[in-house]
């Protein structure tokens, strides 16, 4: 209901114009159904109506507007129509009194927001959420999750005290907030834990999204009190309908995912990828030839094959490579020539100093892409 009543709010913040208001009340009605119109009297004059007597006095408020207008020859707007209407037509507003709208707004304000941050706090994102879920499943669209955790907070509050731990909650608060897109939603989820939810998104465009935040954290120069320091955030990202169907089980997987990004590193963003062995695995200890394809002067990694199936390879590098990453790695399985395998990176794991085990899909048609224009330069070059 919190999330319905912001909308609410928000629109009558956006729109001056009573019309132009309205038509987005009837909008947001036909999307998510009649209970929309108990929320427009939650939000407009704090009454709890139920929602069938809501939908039939929501729609009497509109004619009585459009009586009371040609009566007065004048144009009514929609407070002081639905003011009389309720006052003379039904037993809710038997008392009633003025109250300053920016009274009410600086209440709701405080139920919806977290203070420190100015982003949405823990219960208004939990009922956003599924709302935004059910209207994924409504209309079959795309929607992910993404779980920030900011990276050894604790050291900042024990060595510079919890005072400069806000200031750089907020910071980083600010930092979401003006990195994220308008139709995304971020709120605090508690702690130093932020969570940001993106409607009509799937995995990987969401995952440039938390990028960009990633970058901007590590980028951002942080300062206190005379001290200066840098700050980092680790983040796990879950989609609709891919990982899970329901809020729960995909916040929870976007919280594991989390862990995947700690355990690679921190300082990154992970997929939630589930452990599916659906392929006979060999084991295979060679030395391979690491490079992130789409760039011209890429680094090439020296690492180790550990074992390989028809559904990718896992091998150990001295270098976090990022999740989402195009690959391309050569397998000297002969002398003659290597076995060259082409995927994306779906697993980091730090198993120390220098030290990553990393998991890659094989992208079978990436592979006979490049074979393919392989083929059609050698021709070129005979012909």
């Amino acid at each position: 209901m919190d999330a319905l009543r912001a909308a609410i709010i928000d629109f009558r913040n956006s729109f001056a114009d009573d019309d132009i208001f309205i038509e987005k009340l009837n909008q947001l009605r036909e999307e998510q159904g009649p209970m929309v119109c108990k929320v427009i009297f939650q939000a407009l004059t704090s009454l709890d109506i139920p929602p069938d007597d809501a939908v039939e006095y929501w729609q009497k408020i509109l004619q009585h507007r459009q009586e009371l207008g040609l009566f007065l020859a004048r144009k009514v707007d929609l407070m002081t129509a639905t003011s009389d209407f309720l006052r003379t037509s039904t037993n809710y507003l038997v008392n009633p009194r003025l109250v300053d709208v920016s009274t009410f707004e600086r209440v709701i304000h405080e139920t919806m927001y977290d203070g420190l941050t100015g982003l949405f706090n823990r219960p208004y994102f939990d009922e956003a959420f599924e709302q935004q879920v059910s209207l994924a499943k409504r209309y079959h669209t795309d929607l992910s999750v993404l779980f920030i955790d900011v990276d050894n907070f604790k050291e900042i509050n024990d060595t510079l005290g919890h005072i400069v731990g806000d200031i750089a909650l907020e910071k980083i608060g600010a930092i979401i907030k003006k990195a994220k897109r308008e139709s995304d939603i971020a709120a605090r989820f508690g702690g130093e834990e932020f969570v940001l939810l993106m409607p009509h998104t799937e995995s990987f465009n969401a995952f440039i999204v938390g990028e960009r935040i990633r970058k901007e954290v590590e980028q951002e120069e942080f300062s206190s009190h005379g001290l200066s320091y840098r700050l980092t955030i680790s983040g796990g990202l879950a989609s609709y309908p891919l990982n899970a169907t329901d809020p729960k089980t995909l916040l929870h997987l976007a919280d594991s995912a989390t862990y995947l990004a700690k355990g690679a590193g921190k300082n990154n963003i992970s997929f939630y990828k589930k452990d599916k062995r659906r392929y006979l695995r060999v084991k295979l200890s060679q030395p391979v030839l690491i490079k992130e394809m789409g760039f011209i002067d890429s680094r090439i990694y020296a690492g180790t094959s550990k074992d390989i199936g028809i559904g990718g390879i896992l091998f150990e590098n001295d270098a976090p490579l990022p999740i989402g990453a195009h690959i391309q790695i050569s397998v000297p399985v002969n002398a003659e020539s290597p076995l060259l395998l082409i995927g994306t990176i779906v697993r980091v794991e730090a198993l120390g100093e220098k030290s990553y085990e990393i998991g890659m899909t094989i992208s079978f048609k990436e592979m006979e892409k490049i074979a393919n224009t392989e083929i059609a330069q050698f021709l070129r070059e005979v012909v």
